[in-house]
């Protein structure tokens, strides 16, 4: 974000004793007489152009003829800024606002620096009404899809070349970050490495299974009692959030259906037939029983095309829970009366011990 100068001389060349300016507008400045409500879109026209070129300021409290100091009320609070140039563009400009006294004159600046995420987009179509000869009439403020761009002295929506370099300049920066990444990566080793998702106020720790192993963590008061252990304090609101895996393969993306049909063998052989086989619900009902369920290692969910897979590894844990605890595995995924007959067969008195809750 821009920081303002402390002396406003490092943005304007003035008289002291007349007031008179001799900085000229340019790309990255502009002068504003008085703060106006109706032409708050035009202002942020104006940043949202800064953003996309060089950065820039904008000084209100200086005329145009001639170019004087001549001071100016205060502007709206910094909340105000924020919710406008949010309304109006994306993505979000972060800015600046300073006062300086010059004389008995009070000069209001609003600056911005080079965005870091071009193109600035305008989000809405902005009209103002204006008097003329043939009587009032709409004039267009903003226009929803506009790039805005600062020329020399002024602001218009961005031309093809213009366009082309930014682009350009945006791919060579995206490239240029991936390889420090990757630079990173190779130095402390693939199988170490982890990511920090820095982009909301909870960050959260992306890491593989097996950089995750042995990683201790300590929690506010908590302490790693294993002496030389590598200990690492999660501060703030960081959290460990979730542990990325390699690429799964086709025999781990079984659906609930394919799951059922495996199990079913094994179901029938434990409970004597009796269920003779698992349906794809009861199948979830055990990965939900247990745990596991999504949990991206025993049993996968893509968003994008709503569907869940049990992995080799998940099907391996649902038979080990119906072969060493079948009276559970039945409790969590059988009907009412297929525990009642369970119980019986097993000389189980008390049937109501069995019964799976309402």
């Amino acid at each position: 974000m821009l920081e303002l100068p402390d002396d406003v001389g490092a943005l304007l060349v003035h008289d002291l004793t007349t007031g008179a300016v001799s900085t000229r507008e340019g790309k990255r400045l502009e002068f504003k007489r008085d703060f106006a409500k109706p032409d708050f879109s035009e202002y942020t026209k104006v940043l949202a152009s800064f953003a996309n070129a060089l950065g820039g300021v904008i000084v209100f409290g200086v005329s145009d003829s001639p170019r004087r100091v001549e001071g100016c009320l205060p502007l709206p609070d910094e909340a105000a800024w924020a919710d406008r140039l949010r309304e109006d563009f994306d993505p979000e400009i972060p800015f600046a606002v300073r006062d300086y006294q010059v004389g008995a004159a009070a000069l209001r600046v609003i600056g911005v620096g080079p965005s870091t995420h071009k193109p600035v987009l305008c989000k809405k179509t902005r009209t103002k009404s204006v008097t003329s000869n043939k009587g009032p009439k709409d004039v267009e403020v903003l226009r929803e899809g506009a790039i805005y761009y600062r020329y020399s002295g002024q602001t218009r929506p961005i031309n093809y070349s213009d366009l082309s370099a930014m682009l350009s300049e945006r791919e060579s920066l995206y490239l240029k970050k991936m390889m420090e990444t990757l630079q990173v990566v190779q130095k402390v080793g693939l199988e170490n490495a982890g990511v920090v998702d820095m982009s909301t106020p909870q960050s959260s720790v992306y890491m593989s299974a097996e950089a995750a192993k042995g990683l201790s963590i300590i929690d506010k008061a908590t302490i790693v009692q294993e002496k030389g252990a590598p200990a690492y304090v999660m501060m703030g609101n960081v959290a460990t959030k979730e542990i990325v895996h390699a690429p799964f393969e086709d025999e781990d993306k079984n659906i609930p259906m394919e799951a059922a049909a495996i199990l079913s063998p094994v179901v029938n052989e434990v409970y004597d037939g009796d269920p003779a086989k698992i349906h794809p619900a009861q199948v979830t009902k055990l990965l939900q029983h247990l745990g596991i369920d999504k949990d991206n290692r025993h049993c996968l969910y893509e968003k994008k095309l709503k569907r869940k897979y049990v992995t080799r590894l998940g099907l391996k844990a649902l038979e080990n829970f119906i072969r060493t605890r079948p009276k559970e595995a039945l409790q969590a995924f059988g009907s009412k009366e297929c525990i009642a007959r369970y119980g019986l067969k097993n000389n189980l008195s008390d049937e109501k011990r069995y019964l799976a809750p309402e």
